[in-house]
């Protein structure tokens, strides 16, 4: 199932995925990460294009910077485009975030931590099963 441009949620399970609410005033680079429910929800600005997605969070692109995901608030024309892949063994607005390099958004293990950026492990069964950590909901909002 393919995505359409709108506004969306990003979770992981029962945490949220998004910029930390309180960052730091520099242009660097601001981390994208596995954050408790309990902070604010931010919405993602999904955009297509072709077959491949922008993935925008309080209005900054993503990019995987070494092993990690990032949001960029200067040389966004770096941004990364990213694949999204229904994965609806794994439930619905179940998917998977790669490349076209078979690397891809993996959930870190502790609430606080930083969204990894790593070659996906895929199950060999068909459809392909993937590890719960690199499985997250992206929820269409009205």
């Amino acid at each position: 199932m393919s995505l359409e441009t709108g506004r969306y949620l990003i979770h992981h399970g029962d945490k949220v995925v998004s910029r930390r609410f309180a960052e730091d005033r520099s242009l660097r680079p601001k981390r994208i990460d596995l954050l408790d429910p309990s902070d604010r929800e931010i919405t993602w600005i999904i955009e297509k294009s072709g077959d491949e997605y922008i993935l925008n969070n309080r209005g900054a692109p993503t990019a995987h910077i070494e092993d990690n995901v990032f949001a960029l608030l200067i040389h966004q024309e770096s941004a990364t485009k990213w694949i999204i892949e229904a994965v609806p063994r794994h439930g619905k607005n179940a998917y998977i975030i790669k490349t076209s390099d078979g690397k891809g958004w993996v959930a870190p293990d502790k609430v606080g931590e930083q969204i990894i950026y790593r070659p996906l492990i895929v199950g060999p069964s068909e459809p392909p099963t993937f590890p719960l950590n690199q499985v997250f909901q992206i929820i269409k909002l009205e």
